[in-house]
Parts: C-alpha cells; sequence; structure tokens
C-alpha cells in the first residue's frame, strides 16, 4: 500500500515509539482525582493516542501488530505495576512469583491491543478508512477485555479523561462511549481531506466536543437530603488474626464513630472489612455502638463479612443496622456479587490449583452475592452499594442504582500500598456516578474517601493514609439515565454499526472499481 514509504516507519524504533507512546497513555491514569483538572490528562491522552493511531495507519498488517502490541506493553506495563503488591507484601508469595504473576498479566492484556491493531491494518486499505475504523474496533475490544474470561476492564481510555467534559456522555454510553467519543475526536484531525471537508471535521470535532456543556443536569429528588460521615479508619492490612491487632480495630473504629457523631450525621458509613468478624461474634461490639445510636440518632453501614450457617457460605458484605430496627426481620446485608479473582475466589481451581502454593489468600472462599440486590435505605435515601473491585463493573453497577437515590462504594486499597491503584480506583468510582447521575459517596480504610457529585467532580475528600471522618450533606437523585437503562447495549450498537459502514463502504468501492 505504500504506507511505509518514510524512513522511519520501515525501522525498528517505530517499535520504542510505540512503548513510549503506550507508557504516555498510562501517565494519564496517574492523576489524582481529587483535583477535577481536565487539561493535563486530555492533552496527554490526545499526544499518546493520536501518535499511535498515526503511526499505526501506515504500517503494514505484520508490523501493526507488533506495533500495537509493545504499545499495550507500555500502557499495562507502568498502568498495572502495582498488582504484586498484594501477592508479595501481604499473600506470602516469593517476589519472584508475584513479579512474574504481574508480568503474565501485562502480556496477556497487551494481546487486546495486538489484535486491535491487527483489525484495524487488515480491514482498512486506505489510512483514512483506518483511522475511521480505530474507534470502533478499540472500543469493542475494550468490551470485550471486561467480559471475556473473568473479565478485567480496568484502564478503559475513557476513566483517563474522566475531568474532562466528554466524560459526560457516560450517561448515554457509559465509560466505552467516553472512549469512543475520544477516539474519534482524535482521528478526525488526522484524516487525509481537502480545505472544504477538514472545515467540516473541524465542525464535527467542536461539536462532539462541545455538546456536553449543554446536556440536561440532572434534578435533586425533592426531599430527599441527608447528612453522612465516612468514616477512614488507616488501619493495616489484618494477616494475622491475634486478639491484639483485632481489639485495636474495634477500639479505633469505636474512637472514630464517636468522632463522626459530634456533627450528628443522619448515616454513618464505615469501609469494605471495617470489622474483620463475622456478624454473629460482633453482636456485642455492635451492640455498643447501637447503644450510641440512640442516643445520637444515626443509622449505621458497616463492611464486614457475613456467614451463612446452614448453607456454610461467607460473603464479603455491608451491613446495615438502622437506629430504629425491624425486630421481625432478619438484618439487612449487601453482598459483594463480583469478587475479585485470586483474592477473594480462586478460579478455575483445577487450572490454578498451584497458585495457593506460592500465596496465602486470605479470603479465598468467599460466595457471591446475587447480581440485584434491594438498595439500603438509611438517613430517608436509598443507598446503591457495591464493594471495591464492583465499582470496575458499570454495567451492573446500573442494575442497582436504578432503584436508589445515591451510590455508595466502600473499598480498602491498602492491600495495595501506596500505589498508584489509589488513584486509579477513584477516578473508576468516580466513573460511576455520571453514567448514573446520582451523587457517589466512598467510604475507604486508606483512601480516597470522597463525596462525589452526579457530574464526577470531587466535592469533598480527606487525604490519603490517615484516620478521620469525612462529613457531608449529600441528595438523592431519582432519574434513570438511558445508560442506566440500556448499559453496554447503546456503545455496541453504535460501534458495530461504525464498523459495520466504515467496512461496508469499502467493500462497495472495491467492487465499484
Amino acid at each position: 500500500m505504500g504506507m511505509e514509504q518514510q524512513s522511519f516507519l520501515a525501522t525498528r524504533w517505530i517499535y520504542l515509539l510505540g512503548l513510549a507512546l503506550g507508557l504516555l497513555q498510562a501517565v494519564v491514569f496517574d492523576f489524582d482525582g481529587v483535583s477535577n483538572n481536565a487539561i493535563p490528562t486530555v492533552l496527554l491522552s490526545v499526544v499518546a493516542l493520536g501518535g499511535f493511531l498515526w503511526t499505526l495507519v501506515r504500517l503494514s498488517p505484520a508490523r501493526a501488530r507488533r506495533f500495537g502490541y509493545v504499545f499495550g506493553l507500555g500502557l499495562f506495563g507502568w498502568g498495572l505495576n502495582w498488582i504484586y503488591i498484594s501477592m508479595a507484601t501481604f499473600g506470602g508469595a516469593p517476589l519472584w512469583f508475584a513479579v512474574c504473576a504481574n508480568a503474565l498479566v501485562v502480556l496477556c492484556l497487551s494481546l487486546y491491543w495486538l489484535l486491535g491493531a491487527h483489525l484495524i491494518a487488515r480491514l482498512g486499505t486506505t489510512v483514512n478508512q483506518r483511522l475511521l475504523l480505530a474507534p470502533a474496533v478499540i472500543v469493542l475490544l475494550e468490551w470485550l477485555r471486561s467480559v471475556l474470561f473473568l473479565g478485567f476492564p480496568w484502564l478503559s481510555l475513557g476513566y483517563g479523561v474522566i475531568d474532562a467534559k466528554v466524560a459526560q456522555y457516560a450517561a448515554v454510553f457509559g465509560v466505552f462511549g467516553v472512549s469512543f467519543i475520544l477516539l474519534l475526536l482524535v482521528v478526525l484531525p488526522l484524516l487525509q481531506v481537502s480545505g472544504r471537508q477538514r472545515l467540516a471535521l473541524v465542525g464535527v470535532v467542536l461539536a462532539v466536543g462541545l455538546l456536553p456543556r449543554y446536556l440536561p443536569t440532572p434534578q435533586p429528588a425533592e426531599g430527599k437530603s441527608t447528612t453522612v460521615a465516612l468514616v477512614q479508619g488507616n488501619m493495616p492490612v489484618i494477616v494475622d488474626y491475634n486478639s491484639d491487632i483485632l481489639s485495636q480495630n474495634l477500639v479505633q473504629y469505636h474512637l472514630l464513630t464517636e468522632k463522626a457523631v459530634a456533627d450528628r450525621p443522619d448515616v454513618v458509613i464505615w469501609p469494605e472489612s471495617a470489622q474483620p468478624f463475622f456478624y454473629v461474634e460482633a453482636k456485642d461490639f455492635l451492640g455498643d455502638i447501637y447503644a450510641m445510636q440512640q442516643q445520637y440518632g444515626f443509622d449505621l453501614i458497616a463492611g464486614m463479612p457475613h456467614v451463612d450457617w446452614q448453607g456454610q457460605q461467607i460473603y464479603n458484605s455491608v451491613l446495615l443496622q438502622p437506629q430504629q430496627p425491624d425486630v421481625s426481620k432478619p438484618p439487612q446485608f449487601y453482598s459483594k456479587a463480583h469478587l475479585l479473582p485470586f483474592g477473594e475466589y480462586l478460579p478455575f481451581r483445577q487450572l490454578f490449583s498451584f497458585f495457593r502454593y506460592f500465596v496465602i489468600i486470605q479470603m479465598a472462599d468467599f460466595t457471591a452475592g446475587p447480581a440485584v440486590q434491594p438498595p439500603m435505605r438509611a438517613g430517608g435515601l436509598a443507598f446503591s452499594v457495591s464493594i471495591c473491585y464492583e465499582a470496575v463493573f458499570g454495567n451492573e453497577i446500573r442494575q442497582n442504582a436504578r432503584n436508589a437515590d445515591i451510590l455508595l462504594n466502600v473499598s480498602n486499597d491498602a492491600w495495595f500500598g501506596r500505589s498508584k491503584a489509589q488513584r486509579q480506583h477513584l477516578n473508576i468510582a468516580r466513573m460511576r456516578a455520571v453514567e448514573n447521575q446520582k451523587m457517589l459517596v466512598r467510604a475507604t480504610n486508606d483512601g480516597r474517601t470522597v463525596v462525589v457529585s452526579p457530574q464526577g467532580r470531587v466535592l469533598k475528600a480527606l487525604p490519603s493514609f490517615v484516620e478521620g471522618v469525612l462529613t457531608a450533606r449529600v441528595q438523592g437523585y431519582a432519574a434513570i439515565t438511558p445508560y442506566a437503562r440500556f448499559g453496554d447495549s447503546l456503545i455496541l450498537a453504535l460501534a458495530g454499526l461504525w464498523l459495520l459502514l466504515i467496512v461496508g463502504c469499502r467493500v462497495w468501492r472495491s467492487n465499484g472499481q
């Protein structure tokens, strides 16, 4: 096709360029989401993705595959270099095993970019065709990565621009729709067109980029507001269940709850696994907290494991302990539905049985809760609860969010130390607020504990790695967004039709010639 006439594109240096561009794109996800500053992330995304696509579409299919793969290595190699921490630090794994496992994840995930580059190069015969194919191909593979095998949609491109106005498209298309719009805005200026056509493209880019400014904002539900106190315990990960450590945990959350009630909140929220005891074992301690509830008038939402003794099943759960419980009913729990592979359960046990010889998985026998669970009603609001890793799966979160006034995510990122995982996880959770156009309150063990607006902006936050209480007045929202109704179906339909249109035009022109 004559696309590699330039001397540089014919050298092996392009693979170093691909690796560098992947690293640059990974840096986009390193920014602290509390700043609400879109400029650096948008600029880096445009440079990284623009450079990647400009080069990719001019390569032969074989070189395009290698170029795509090294881009993926840079993206996931830097963006996910924290995975080994939990295995080596808290799982007792040898460092070499943890690093090798981390590297294997990176090598496997990079195959999606190899496949994407291959499809773009094969399906398109011109630079323009390949550029126009890129948004649909990449986004469809992002979605595939979220569902195939165990599903791992971490570092989807849309998360990197959560602070930009284009992120508001998530209310219609979800995070994959934001990825599509971002890629579209990157490729349109790269198209090789005449002067008049280029002017039209500029108009399209401006319209797509500015439209979110004029989208309707969600309206608060009348009479639905409450004051929440989010408790951040900053407790170390418990790997040795001795009495001293467990007692410290109890004392810490008792003291912080006493501090929280000074502001007279309607709801006090503890993070994931704030209490490592089963509910039946923690009744005495919860009785002390209940006495405090009667005195100060608040509902308690607390992360703690729950056991079904009859079915011999253990759940990673959140307990609702209202100030005025209905004694005729059992306590309400939300049980985590999407468990963390290799952390909360061991997938494909026969295939990965060797894993247990290297890593001590503290909570490897959790049972998944139902996919759809009722909201927790506390302080006059209906809270749609998610626990830690569940926040990554927007298509699952929306199912419970439709019946709720506000989103609640509880988490404990201490398993990954002081790594970038905490910042990445925050921005992922923020996208769920935009998709459902509801406020999000997030209580974590060591950060970031935040209150987020329906537009994804961080309104209040506690610093990381400190103990504290974040008190805020929050508002319920009743609207159900297109994404909440239809999930990923809309972006899959859009990307699929886009792909068929471009390929169909190519075939039609080929037959016409």
